[in-house]
Formats: C-alpha cells, structure tokens, sequence
C-alpha cells in the first residue's frame, strides 16, 4: 500500500480505477491528490453506478472510460480501514471530505456495521472520522436508508414470488430480465432485498434464481452467526 503514495509522490498524472463498490475510498484518496494539486482523474468503469453514491465528494467528476495520458495508475482493491491506516501511518491529515468518504466506506464494508467485519478498531474509526468532519447523517440517510420508486417495484415483484423451503430455513427469489425492466432496476439493487430476507426468523440463507436460465442461481446471501 506504501507504493501508491510513493507513485503518487513521483507521477504528474494519477488516475484512480474503482469498481462502483470502492467508489467511496476513491473519493477519499481524490480529495487528497486534489489537495497535492496532483492532475487526477476518478475512472468508474462499472455499468451500473448505485444513486445512492451520488453525494460522495467529486461523484459529478467520475469519468466512465480510462485516460491515455495519466503515467500512474491507482486501482483500488483495499477496504476502507486499509485505506484510512495507510493516511495514518504516513502523517496525511484526514479532511471533511476524505472523513466522509471514508465514512461511507465503513458503512458499504460492514452493511451499516451489522456484519462479522465489525471489531471495537471499527467504531474507534468512525468515531475519529466523526471527529474529523464526516457527515454521518448524510452517509446513512443515502446508504442506509434511502429508498428509489424502482427498489420499492422491484422489492413488490421479488416478494410476490419469494418462496421459503428447507423448514423456512431458505428464501428463494426468482427474477427475469423483464422483471427488473417494468422495475427499472437493476441485478444490484437485489442485494439489498436479499439481505433482508435474513432478518426473518429461521431463515439462514437467501438465494436469487434465474428465471431466464433454467433456474441459475444468481447471487446466494447466508446469515452471518
């Protein structure tokens, strides 16, 4: 991780490459090549890029392609803790804007510090973030509690096939491409749906088939204990 910031140190051009799931730890790290008055660029190569992650710092700066010119490439593959030590044990001063990024981070990482992920170093984190000027109320009401007409479709439609087998151990979904088009939604925003599901008693595991496919098992969520 000490390289990116040596590369960083020794390149006129940076250009940070995030998946829509890291796009949080590449706002961090853009809002401090910014403040090294570094050329950068933010490159989301991503089809589908969740609205819930438009209040990010430099969200309306993402570019959709990579750039020829940039002579260092960053392509963020750490989480949000890994990110915010390697700030900390080189001396960078976190701002507001990286602290809310860096915020939102923690929150994606341990689905609203719910899962196995979370440790006392985790709280002890945002707590800091927090302190440094991390706008946590907009962090949750985007993350964790915002709620689009096409999730709220797409929510109606999956509930109305869900089916619970194994003694309502399991919760199976079913989904087709013309599903998530009367929904407007897309294969992400089933995740959260899924999730839920565990919330309900007995069941251990979520499971997403596809009814296009011979009944595929698209994307399977288990009960972390």
């Amino acid at each position: 991780m000490n390289n990116i910031l040596d590369g960083i140190d020794n390149a006129k051009y940076v250009m940070i490459v995030a998946d829509a799931k890291n796009l949080s730890r590449a706002s961090a790290l853009y809002s401090h090549l910014l403040r090294l008055h570094k050329k950068v660029s933010l490159v989301c190569e991503s089809k589908n890029i969740d609205n819930k992650f438009s209040f990010l710092p430099w969200f309306e700066k993402i570019k959709s392609s990579r750039v020829s010119s940039a002579d260092f490439i960053v392509e963020l593959n750490c989480n949000t803790l890994e990110l915010y030590d390697l700030f900390k044990n080189n001396g960078v001063k976190i701002n507001p804007k990286m602290a809310t990024a860096l915020y939102c981070g923690l929150l994606v990482d341990t689905d609203g510090f719910l899962n196995n992920a979370v440790s006392g170093t985790i709280f002890a984190v945002a707590k800091e973030l927090i302190e440094c000027g991390a706008d946590y109320k907009t962090c949750n009401n985007f993350i964790m509690k915002r709620t689009t007409l096409s999730a709220l479709r797409l929510k109606a439609i999956m509930l109305k096939k869900m089916l619970l087998q194994n003694s309502a151990k399991a919760a199976v979904f079913y989904i087709c491409d013309d599903d998530l088009k009367r929904a407007g939604a897309t294969l992400e925003e089933c995740d959260e749906i899924l999730q839920e599901a565990l919330m309900l008693p007995h069941v251990e595991l979520s499971v997403l088939l596809n009814l296009d496919d011979e009944y595929e098992v698209i994307k399977i969520k288990v009960k972390e204990i």
